[in-house]
């Protein structure tokens, strides 16, 4: 087998293979393993969310599908009914276009296969239902939403059924994906926010389009590192190991190696802060400063998110997509199954913060994906929110600089800074690392991320975090016939 995929579950991982198996390429398995994790991890990310990846295809590019806050959505709104935030939930949040589907629409463009058989399987999930993780039914149970995200979600332990999404694939695949932006899907999510009262409308669909970019990129040890451009926050791994450089991380021992790590990290995490925003054009990472300042008039959140990583034997991706806080907003789209995203509620509602809320304009945004190319070339990518730099950095550092697999790189114990743009963090360490003066939590976190990845060498390995759901046992038989 030349070829890989990682993502964070089994049946859209098996989904991807499978595609690949028939002549497809690693845009058609992109398009198969991203269109069931909509269907199998809908706690994660959907339909209604954001998207971004990093893409060797003879040269390096990326995809920044972030929305923008729809028109209506204004500082002058939310001070009028009093709010010193955006909500976190319902339909004030999901303020901000679901970019998914149009670069879903990009990449659709270099495939080989059909869009029906790319998105066969996420249909059939979607339709005939599956059997959901012990994590999705957790949150299924927790999470509170509208009436027509209780009608999907609630009481449905055993199978999981989702056929209005089902339909709303269908609808993708006939129109080639234009009937999100432009037509029938476009104007039931109209029709909805204006029967609940939300910003979003047709207008602000119609005229959105993902975005095709130039990675930043910067040299570590022998490897050259890719990943995304503003407003994703990319750019703080880059800096941070960019600050690592100046380290021999190989020849520490444990007590100097993180605490090399970690005085690294506030400094990147600064950089984070005053670079990282709509309109940020950044010309070289290695030439950021940080001004060691913190901001501390909000919490910081821990977002939900799917990354996963493809190789076809030539083409190399990196891809990542999210609803942000779980499922999102909690407010789904009548008759369609799209939950749609609460990424809008990061933006400020401070008119001289730098992530102030304005129509068209997109939040900083968590989402990053990662390239590296070196002795060995490696797909990477995590959830986690605000800590996925802590993951990309502690988990690609054991690869290159104390030459781990990519297996032992993502299992090894990890610690977390959750601090976000607005407010600091104390530290957090999985218990069996032993980092004593900080703060333990047991293995196998969740709050350390969902990590998945690839390495490409003399051989093809994958990787598969055991904190998410990626290396569950299925019966594979039973849905792949």
């Amino acid at each position: 087998m030349n070829y890989g995929v990682a993502s964070s579950h089994p049946l859209s991982t098996f989904a991807g293979k499978e595609v690949l198996s028939k002549g497809g390429n690693a845009y058609d398995a992109l398009l198969a393993v991203s269109s069931c994790l909509v269907v199998v991890q809908p706690h994660l990310n959907g339909l209604g969310g954001d998207f971004f990846a990093t893409v060797k295809d003879k040269d390096y590019y990326s995809i920044n599908a972030s929305g923008y806050a729809s028109e209506k959505a204004t500082l002058n709104f939310f001070s009028a009914m009093g709010y010193k935030e955006i909500p976190k939930r319902g339909h004030f949040s999901s303020l901000s276009v679901p970019g998914m589907v149009s670069a879903w629409e990009i990449i659709s463009e270099k495939i080989n296969l059909s869009l029906s058989e790319d998105f066969k399987r996420a249909i059939q999930f979607a339709k005939n239902g599956f059997e959901p993780s012990e994590k999705l039914k957790n949150a299924m149970k927790l999470m509170p939403g509208d009436y027509d995200f209780e009608n999907i979600y609630k009481n449905q332990d055993k199978i999981l059924y989702q056929k209005d999404l089902a339909n709303t694939f269908n609808e993708l695949v006939k129109t080639k994906f234009y009937s999100f932006y432009h037509g029938k899907i476009a104007k039931a999510i109209d029709k909805d926010m204006v029967s609940k009262g939300g910003f979003m409308r047709f207008s602000d669909l119609d005229n959105y389009k993902a975005e095709i970019t130039k990675p930043l990129k910067i040299k570590y040890r022998n490897y050259d590192i890719y990943t995304n451009p503003p407003v994703s926050q990319g750019l703080t791994a880059l800096a941070w190991f960019n600050l690592l450089n100046n380290y021999d991380l190989k020849n520490m021992d444990k007590s100097n190696y993180y605490d090399t790590l970690i005085k690294t990290m506030y400094d990147a995490y600064n950089i984070r802060k005053n670079y990282v925003y709509d309109g940020s054009v950044i010309d070289d990472v290695a030439s950021l400063k940080s001004d060691n300042s913190i901001n501390t008039s909000r919490k910081n959140n821990i977002s939900d998110t799917t990354a996963y990583s493809i190789y076809d034997g030539n083409i190399e991706i990196s891809a990542i997509q999210s609803n942000y806080m779980g499922f999102g907003s909690g407010h789904t789209i009548h008759g369609t199954g799209i939950n749609m995203n609460n990424r809008g509620s990061y933006f400020s509602l401070d008119a001289n913060n730098k992530n102030c809320l304005k129509p068209f304009k997109k939040t900083f945004h968590t989402l990053m994906s990662t390239l590296a190319s070196g002795e060995k070339d490696i797909m990477f990518g995590t959830m986690g929110g605000d800590i996925q730099p802590e993951v990309n950095v502690q988990a690609l550092s054991r690869i290159i600089d104390l030459n781990y697999d990519i297996q032992e790189a993502i299992s090894f114990p990890r610690f977390a800074y959750p601090a976000s743009i607005y407010s600091d963090s104390d530290i957090y360490y999985e218990k069996s690392l032993d980092l004593g003066k900080y703060n333990a939590v047991d293995d196998l976190n969740s709050m350390m991320g969902h990590a998945q990845g690839i390495t490409v060498s003399d051989n093809i390995k994958e990787g598969f975090d055991p904190r998410g759901d990626g290396l569950l046992e299925y019966n594979l038989k039973d849905y792949f016939k």
